[in-house]
């Protein structure tokens, strides 16, 4: 009888990340096996009692923390465009940006498709997220750059900019949540709450400066200092959240998956480190 292999649900890269499934079998003629016939299934087809891939403790510290270098990447490159359309040391700032975009670019690449230890996205949720930042970015790093050789520092070029970028930045924090809750459903050990709580501090750091260029180019300054005092209230709660932790019952507004417990830091050089910020 005809065989049929099947090859079980994983991320596949060439997808972008999306699961996917596949059959096989061999095709005959004369009883001669002449080439094989494969179908890729798509995630809708996937069965719900599917469970996560095996991933160690360390891809997940991994994928959480280069989703969370995304994030700061894509503030940054912001920042550093917004810095040379206001005339802040030009070209300094161009050369910066240059290579922060070819940095979150690479970034976005290994977490949609896995490298090294880092894995596919181990659901379809986070896949859709990492995909819609990926397709924002590419819109607003062409934005930028045509921004920027033409030297269009126009109210419209900029809103469309600050709109892109937050965009963004929704997706990939979204993407983070769902990674950090992924990792503590299938490891409930690993400290991926305050993995995810730390890379969000040095994007919120990057955000803040871009609302503050924001609001010194005049794109929508109400909007915008509204979302800075934000920032630096999420900063500050999350700042003293990792120095003295977080009982499951508060849910302090702007803390990062509010509602789940976070351990203090104990840590001596991580505590003088914390100081000095």
């Amino acid at each position: 009888a005809d065989v049929i292999t099947v090859i079980d649900w994983k991320p596949y890269g060439p997808s972008f990340g999306a699961l996917a499934s596949f059959l096989s079998t061999g095709i005959k003629k004369n009883g001669t096996l002449v080439g094989v016939f494969a179908t890729q299934l798509p995630p809708e087809a996937k069965p719900i009692c599917s469970v996560l891939p095996s991933i160690s403790a360390q891809q997940w510290q991994d994928a959480v923390a280069e989703t969370g270098k995304q994030r700061m990447l894509v503030q940054k490159a912001t920042r550093v465009y917004l810095q040379a359309m206001k005339g802040v040391d030009v070209e300094t700032n161009r050369i910066d940006f240059v290579l922060t975009v070819g940095d979150a670019t690479d970034s976005m690449r290994k977490t949609m498709k896995g490298y090294d230890t880092i894995p596919a996205p181990p659901t379809q949720a986070i896949a859709n997220f990492l995909l819609e930042a990926w397709d924002q970015w590419e819109v607003l790093d062409q934005e930028m750059k045509l921004s920027l050789e033409l030297k269009d520092a126009s109210f419209t070029v900029l809103s469309k900019v600050m709109k892109l970028s937050r965009a963004i930045d929704d997706a990939l924090n979204a993407a983070l949540e769902q990674y950090v809750l992924s990792a503590v459903a299938a490891q409930p050990t690993t400290r991926s709450i305050i993995w995810g709580v730390s890379q969000r501090q040095a994007s919120l750091v990057q955000r803040m400066a871009v609302e503050a260029l924001f609001i010194r180019f005049g794109i929508d300054v109400d909007v915008n200092t509204a979302s800075f005092a934000e920032s630096v209230g999420a900063f500050e709660v999350a700042h003293w959240e990792l120095l003295e932790g977080r009982s499951v019952s508060v849910q302090t507004l702007g803390s990062f998956l509010a509602g789940r417990a976070l351990q203090r830091t104990t840590d001596a050089c991580t505590l003088n480190a914390m100081e000095d910020v």
